[in-house]
């Protein structure tokens, strides 16, 4: 691509790359964005970002673009010069989530955990495609997930005494567990993933036991742990992940509500429609609950038993226009914020302070460039990418937009 750089424009459309596993939802995604799937699997992710496994195109005048290689050749204008100079690529990942059936039961590592392990792996000449490879880039992986359907997870360890009562006083007995100490359950976790064959087989006809056994409890939150062993037990069979509900805290989130999970932090999303955005990586180690590598001592070392994720309720401000929704978190990478301006639409002026993406849920806005004069429209289900050298936007139309970007962004 020969182009002179001062003609660069400041705003462009997306064009973004589809993920398809077995646990996706394809009627989950399609009403938030535009997506076509390929045969096989459903659709389960779609991404908006540069990561190099899957970068979003941009649309220009002379064709369409992947954002990682623009994002090379022009840094300073795409990223702007204050996030070019920290991270030298776009900081977050941008997606919208589907899932019909439970994720992998996984953690993500901290950012010297993943430097660490990604020199290790690119040392030892594992390929990125590798079915065993555990790091795709050197990056740490906080996210956050916002709901737009009711959504299910599982994330974070239960009171040990929680968990003892759950299991009962025969699980308790064949993992040795007494559910006194924190600082236990790293064993205890490895020792439950780590039973395999028919020794798991004759766990898991307890397990099932003790689930039917939940269902009848007077307890809510026993016979729903209960219910969710079964439904473990139907979709994975002979897998130790069958055991999460009885050791995690199930969460259920309405939609606008946000789940933020932090490094360490043993989790799996269960069911619903997500917004998620993350530092730009794909790190992920893995437990159970899947047909991928899973490297269970490595997830327990890297195992933190006192993190917790958090749900996030948004900030939300009111304006004659709507309402701004803003989601804090502690991650520097990445915040995002829900605009939802009233049918009477409205024009939105403000100085974006580095790149962002922009997605249309609902309605249609009409993206303008002051520095440029750029515009284009951006109706629901479509995105767009604003570039951070860009020193004036201003949205104008009404429905649901949201903003994806770096830091901590004020319109």
């Amino acid at each position: 691509m020969n182009r002179d750089q001062r003609h660069l424009p400041c705003i462009a459309s997306l064009e973004n790359p589809v993920q398809q596993y077995v646990w996706g939802n394809t009627q989950g995604i399609l009403p938030f964005i535009e997506a076509t799937p390929k045969p096989g699997y459903p659709l389960a992710e779609v991404w908006m970002g540069s990561h190099g496994l899957a970068p979003s195109k941009l649309r220009l005048d002379d064709g369409s673009f992947p954002l990682d290689e623009l994002i090379r050749r022009s840094p300073e204008h795409w990223l702007g010069a204050l996030v070019a100079s920290r991270y030298h690529d776009l900081p977050f990942l941008f997606k919208v989530l589907a899932a019909s059936s439970p994720l992998s039961l996984q953690l993500h590592p901290t950012q010297k955990e993943a430097q660490e392990g990604f020199a290790h792996e690119e040392q030892a000449a594992i390929p990125l495609s590798a079915p065993e490879r555990t790091f795709k880039d050197a990056n740490h992986k906080p996210e956050l997930a916002v709901a737009l359907t009711p959504f299910s997870a599982m994330a974070g360890f239960r009171d040990p005494s929680e968990i003892a009562d759950l299991l009962g006083p025969k699980l308790c007995r064949a993992f040795d567990f007494n559910g006194q100490k924190p600082e236990e359950l790293r064993d205890f976790v490895r020792h439950v993933f780590s039973t395999k064959g028919d020794a798991y087989k004759i766990l898991e006809a307890e397990l099932r036991a003790r689930a039917e056994a939940l269902l009848r409890s007077n307890s809510e939150r026993a016979r729903e742990a209960g219910a969710m062993v079964l439904e473990l037990q139907a979709l994975y069979p002979h897998d130790p992940g069958q055991f999460s509900p009885l050791i995690l805290n199930i969460l259920n989130l309405d939609p606008s509500e946000g789940l933020f999970i932090p490094a360490g932090v043993i989790h799996a999303y269960v069911k619903g429609s997500i917004l998620e955005i993350m530092a730009c990586s794909d790190n992920v180690i893995r437990a159970g609950l899947t047909i991928k590598h899973v490297d269970v001592d490595l997830l327990c070392d890297m195992l933190d038993p006192d993190a917790q994720p958090t749900l996030i309720r948004p900030n939300r401000e009111q304006h004659a226009w709507g309402s701004r929704s803003i989601y804090a978190t502690p991650a520097e990478e990445f915040r995002l914020e829900h605009l939802d301006v009233g049918p009477g639409g409205a024009v939105i002026p403000y100085v974006p302070t580095g790149p962002e993406i922009l997605l249309c849920t609902e309605g249609s806005f009409r993206i303008r460039a002051g520095c440029d004069g750029g515009e284009l429209v951006l109706p629901a289900r479509a995105s767009c990418f604003v570039g951070g050298s860009c020193s004036e936007l201003s949205i104008e139309g009404a429905g649901s937009l949201w903003r994806a970007t770096t830091g901590a962004h004020a319109l």
